[in-house]
Protein backbone atom coordinates (compact mmCIF):
# COMPACT_ATOMS: atom_id res chain seq x y z
CA UNK A 1 0.00 0.00 0.00
CA UNK A 2 1.52 3.39 -1.18
CA UNK A 3 0.86 6.89 0.78
CA UNK A 4 -0.39 8.46 -2.22
CA UNK A 5 -3.11 7.44 -4.64
CA UNK A 6 -2.86 8.28 -8.13
CA UNK A 7 -5.82 10.08 -9.41
CA UNK A 8 -6.74 10.04 -13.08
CA UNK A 9 -5.81 13.36 -14.77
CA UNK A 10 -9.15 15.38 -15.94
CA UNK A 11 -9.94 14.84 -19.88
CA UNK A 12 -10.43 17.82 -21.04
CA UNK A 13 -13.63 19.59 -22.74
CA UNK A 14 -14.01 18.82 -26.26
CA UNK A 15 -14.42 22.30 -28.10
CA UNK A 16 -17.88 22.78 -29.52
CA UNK A 17 -18.20 25.67 -31.91
CA UNK A 18 -21.71 26.81 -31.49
CA UNK A 19 -21.81 28.47 -35.06
CA UNK A 20 -22.09 24.65 -36.28
CA UNK A 21 -24.21 23.79 -33.43
CA UNK A 22 -26.55 26.72 -34.44
CA UNK A 23 -26.65 25.36 -38.56
CA UNK A 24 -27.07 22.09 -37.77
CA UNK A 25 -30.49 23.13 -35.10
CA UNK A 26 -31.64 25.39 -38.12
CA UNK A 27 -31.73 22.62 -40.29
CA UNK A 28 -33.33 20.45 -38.03
CA UNK A 29 -35.95 23.01 -37.19
CA UNK A 30 -36.65 23.41 -41.05
CA UNK A 31 -37.26 19.83 -41.50
CA UNK A 32 -33.67 18.91 -43.05
CA UNK A 33 -32.18 16.19 -40.92
CA UNK A 34 -29.47 14.99 -43.79
CA UNK A 35 -28.29 18.59 -43.51
CA UNK A 36 -28.18 18.04 -40.28
CA UNK A 37 -26.35 15.51 -39.94
CA UNK A 38 -23.24 16.66 -42.90
CA UNK A 39 -23.05 19.36 -40.50
CA UNK A 40 -22.72 17.48 -37.56
CA UNK A 41 -20.50 14.85 -39.07
CA UNK A 42 -17.96 17.50 -40.37
CA UNK A 43 -16.61 18.68 -37.48
CA UNK A 44 -13.55 16.96 -35.17
CA UNK A 45 -16.29 16.03 -32.57
CA UNK A 46 -20.08 15.03 -33.82
CA UNK A 47 -21.31 13.60 -30.70
CA UNK A 48 -20.39 16.80 -28.77
CA UNK A 49 -21.78 18.71 -31.82
CA UNK A 50 -24.75 17.34 -32.28
CA UNK A 51 -25.73 17.07 -28.30
CA UNK A 52 -24.93 21.01 -27.87
CA UNK A 53 -27.44 21.64 -31.24
CA UNK A 54 -30.21 20.31 -29.05
CA UNK A 55 -29.78 23.73 -27.17
CA UNK A 56 -31.27 25.21 -30.10
CA UNK A 57 -33.55 23.44 -30.97
CA UNK A 58 -37.18 24.49 -31.37
CA UNK A 59 -39.47 22.95 -29.64
CA UNK A 60 -43.32 22.97 -30.86
CA UNK A 61 -45.57 22.38 -27.47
Amino acid sequence: MSLFRRRPKPVAAPAVDLDVARRAAAAVNRGDTDEADRIVNATADPQAHAYEAFRFIDVEA
